[in-house]
């Protein structure tokens, strides 16, 4: 496994997340809370950023190459299957590799920022759109060995006018009687 010393790290931080916990249904601590118990617990960790649900901590030894994401046990997951539902080929042509996670934390590759054109931008998100992401943005974008990475995105449902105008869009093509039955589905659709 790599980055072993971080695994225990990560699986330390589990425990004491845990044991600060009241109890089992409790809110996830505040960012402020965990930020100090984090860095007063391992003074190696460093935060370097961070989102509306996790923290991003660095590590001195292990450079700034990698980065330590500490969050809510959803949050994180979702991470991971964000990142596994996208084929190995595009995965790691387009996402920063993520190693390992554990229950709160993930470690993922990093690397340093940089200017995204709109152009790279667009071309990034046309060809994650497939797999269901959508909230590709310039500031989660990283350069990381030379290639633009992306270093934090979700799956977010396919809105429902996209849905309404992919509908419009077929309905020319299909025989008669699916057309009838598209019809009569998305007219109950809008009577909710």
């Amino acid at each position: 496994m790599k980055y072993e010393d971080l695994h225990r790290t990560a699986r330390h931080i589990d425990r004491l997340i845990d044991h600060n916990l009241p109890s089992k249904n409790a809110p996830f601590p505040p960012q402020s809370t965990l930020e100090s118990l984090v860095t007063y617990n391992f003074p190696d960790l460093y935060v370097t950023s961070h989102g509306w649900h996790k923290l991003v901590f660095g590590s001195h030894s292990a450079g700034n190459t990698v980065v330590l994401k500490v969050g809510p046990k959803k949050t994180i997951e979702n991470d991971h299957r964000v990142y596994k539902q996208v084929p190995e080929k595009q995965r790691h042509q387009y996402f920063a590799k993520i190693y390992w996670h554990t229950k709160y934390c993930l470690l993922q590759q990093y690397g340093l920022p940089t200017h995204v054109n709109p152009e790279r931008l667009r071309e990034m998100r046309q060809a994650i759109y497939r797999y269901g992401i959508f909230d590709i943005k310039a500031e989660n974008l990283r350069l990381i060995d030379g290639e633009l990475k992306i270093i934090d995105a979700n799956v977010t449902r396919v809105p429902l006018p996209t849905i309404l105008r992919k509908i419009d869009e077929a309905k020319p093509r299909l025989p008669s009687k699916l057309h009838l039955f598209i019809k009569k589905v998305t007219k109950r659709f809008y009577e909710r």
